[in-house]
């Protein structure tokens, strides 16, 4: 089950699983997206996993059914609803996270993890080129390390992934509810317009020459500024 907790500006999304170290399955992966895309009102989004995991991934032990495209082309959706979520998404982890899961931390745009976090890409070991989170983990670790947990499907404890940039903080256990709160209730209380404009500039950086950048950053500021002068 997915649920969703709106309160004014911010919506907490959970997996609640926790008997499967939640585990996706592919009507849960769709409902994650559903739930996704309708959030286009808040201006900061959690996502979390209930009990002692944040996510295993998808469901290895759901019967297949339809084609492989079928299979893929949720995943698919659900990442691309991920990316065109306006407001801030910030993930709190705690316990496991693996394949699908690694991937929603990594398109998350904060990560803040419990010191007792641990993270591995499964895929390879289960005989699937894991080519999502290939698409995105270039932008997250250096290219030995990425290659290094894609291959391997190694276990990377909180402290090393903090070390690699998969994760933007580390924290005790005990305390990460409450630092998520804080940093929650720190960014709701900024302009969501401009959180939103950080986001969406930052994102669009990736896709623009380095020597163009600052030729860009001047056209989005002033057209950011434009209705208010």
């Amino acid at each position: 089950m997915i649920t969703c907790d709106v309160k004014g500006p911010v919506a907490r999304v959970t997996i609640r699983r926790s008997a499967e170290g939640n585990a996706l399955t592919a009507d849960l992966v769709r409902k994650l997206r559903d739930t996704f895309r309708e959030l286009s009102g808040a201006a900061v989004v959690t996502l979390t996993g209930e009990g002692a995991d944040f996510c295993l991934g998808r469901d290895r032990h759901e019967p297949k059914s339809g084609t492989p495209y079928d299979a893929f082309s949720v995943v698919s959706d659900l990442n691309a609803a991920v990316a065109e979520l306006p407001g801030v998404l910030v993930s709190a982890v705690r316990g496991r996270a693996r394949g699908l899961g690694v991937g929603l931390v990594m398109r998350s745009d904060l990560a803040i993890a419990s010191d007792d976090a641990t993270f591995a890409l499964d895929e390879v070991a289960h005989g699937i080129p894991p080519m999502f989170i290939m698409s995105v983990i270039g932008e997250h670790l250096a290219p030995k390390h990425a290659l290094d947990a894609v291959l391997t499907g190694r276990e990377i404890d909180a402290a090393a992934a903090l070390q690699m940039g998969l994760v933007s903080r580390l924290v005790p256990a005990a305390s990460l509810n409450a630092t998520v709160d804080g940093l929650v209730a720190e960014l709701a209380a900024r302009d969501p317009a401009v959180l939103s404009a950080c986001k969406r500039h930052f994102q669009a950086l990736g896709t623009v020459p380095a020597q163009a950048r600052a030729a860009f950053a001047l056209v989005e500021q002033t057209k950011f500024a434009a209705p208010k002068h």
